[in-house]
């Protein structure tokens, strides 16, 4: 929810973003994948908050605007990522049934 939220309100992306590094530890299956995904999403925004500093200028409003744009992509890119590994865990550990073996042969 953190980061459908996050990618719909760029002014809020950050934040959003942050909060869903704590909760993506609530994950119960492939945890440690997407934590992972999570962490490197918040690294690549970081530096980009970095950049934007150097590039936007002294202005709050506009770094902020800068970052949180950039903060909305990578929140629906984490969005598509979580979904996409989470998936591929879940048909990776699902049980086959079992076949049914007739007796008349």
């Amino acid at each position: 929810m953190c980061l459908i939220i996050g990618g719909l309100v760029y002014v809020l992306a950050p934040i959003f973003l942050c909060v869903s590094v704590g909760l993506a530890s609530r994950v119960k299956v492939a945890t440690a994948e997407v934590r992972r995904a999570h962490v490197f999403g918040l690294v690549v925004l970081a530096m980009l908050g970095v950049l934007g500093s150097l590039v936007v200028g002294t202005d709050f409003s506009e770094w902020w605007r800068f970052v949180g744009q950039w903060a909305l992509l990578i929140c629906w890119v984490l969005l598509a990522a979580t979904l996409m590994i989470i998936y591929r865990r879940l048909k990776a550990e699902a049980t086959h049934p079992p076949t049914y073996r007739s007796p008349w042969g």
